[in-house]
């Protein structure tokens, strides 16, 4: 059976967002019929650096779990490329990105992808995106996945959810990249820089 992935932002020896990491981890955990843990547990048996940005990798299938801490640094990223999937599924946290690898392969000269299914946008190579309309950020109603950082604004009401079509990219003004290492301080780039 193929393995499954946390990335878990730890600052100064603090991990955040841990009840959406469990609540993700519990539903893989439930739906494959693997062997469900306690992440604080996990966690707390486990040597952190305490100082200084890190991702940690939680990487869990039916035999082990392995755990990694490694220093994070955000990518630079000032040009991205719509590419289209209409068979992607990646609604768990798999180890195994081929597919995704595969498409952003397709960047050409930008730094990044936009993937669309079935005409409808849904998330960059590795995050959840953001679009900035004048007022407020609105995210893909239905991204490839249900990134942490994405379910904790939607539930602290600072985003809203939104069916975004290809058509629909040009009543935003910037997009918005977010994972569980970057939340709302993640890059911003203008639409006009969405190579479609």
């Amino acid at each position: 059976m193929s393995r499954f992935l946390e990335t878990i932002k730890l600052l100064d020896g603090e991990f955040y967002n841990l009840e959406y990491h469990q609540q993700r981890l519990s539903n893989t955990c439930s739906h494959f019929k693997l062997v469900n843990f306690n992440l604080h547990l996990f966690l707390k048996d486990q040597t952190i650096p305490r100082k200084g940005l890190y991702k940690c990798r939680i990487v869990y299938g039916a035999d082990d779990t392995k755990f990694e801490c490694i220093p994070y640094h955000a990518k630079s990223v000032k040009l991205l490329k719509l590419v289209e999937s209409d068979s992607i599924d990646y609604q768990f946290k798999w180890e195994d990105r081929t597919e995704i690898n595969q498409l952003f392969i397709q960047r050409g000269n930008a730094d990044d992808v936009i993937i669309t299914k079935n005409g409808l946008v849904t998330d960059s190579s590795y995050a959840n995106l953001l679009f900035w309309d004048g007022m407020n950020w609105f995210t893909p109603e239905e991204p490839l996945l249900k990134g942490t950082q994405r379910e904790f604004l939607i539930k602290s009401d600072l985003i809203k959810q939104s069916t975004i079509s290809i058509s629909d990219l040009r009543k935003f003004e910037k997009v918005k990249l977010i994972n569980s290492m970057l939340g709302m301080q993640g890059l911003e780039i203008p639409v006009s820089n969405i190579i479609i």
